[in-house]
């Protein structure tokens, strides 16, 4: 019989639970959320990527993507632009606000791995994030 108590997806859930928590109180004052800093973050390394190309880089449905977006266009961080070729498509670009906010988030996102990995040696860091790519991608693979 399986210990609800102690297992894998216990703990994943845990952490998720309280790692979500924890960057939501931080990043309140920016009037976003835990689940939109992912989309900053996406666009920080490709601007003006298609709503599709976010849903399917976040591997999350298109109705989270839309959520998100709507969410940050509303505080000022990105706005949609029709696509030029496809017109029935939206492009997303940072605004000036959007590019602007990069440094604390970082430096939010540097905490909460900092706090993560706390009283980790190096050796223990390097297998643990190993590790935990095989996780998700083990789940990822079992979901498609």
């Amino acid at each position: 019989m399986i210990d609800l108590r102690d297992n894998v997806g216990r703990y994943v859930s845990m952490t998720y639970r309280h790692t979500i928590s924890y960057m939501a109180r931080k990043m309140e004052a920016l009037q976003i959320g835990a689940g939109q800093y992912p989309y900053l973050f996406t666009l920080y390394l490709e601007d003006g990527q298609s709503q599709q190309s976010l849903t399917d880089r976040m591997l999350v449905d298109k109705a989270a993507t839309v959520r998100s977006i709507n969410k940050l266009e509303e505080a000022g961080y990105v706005e949609r632009r029709p696509d030029c070729i496809d017109k029935r498509s939206y492009r997303i670009f940072l605004t000036e606000k959007g590019r602007t906010v990069r440094p604390q988030l970082e430096a939010i996102v540097q905490e909460v791995q900092e706090i993560l990995l706390d009283n980790m040696s190096t050796e223990e860091k390097i297998i643990l994030k190993r590790l935990m790519q095989q996780i998700a991608r083990n789940i990822v693979k079992a979901v498609r």
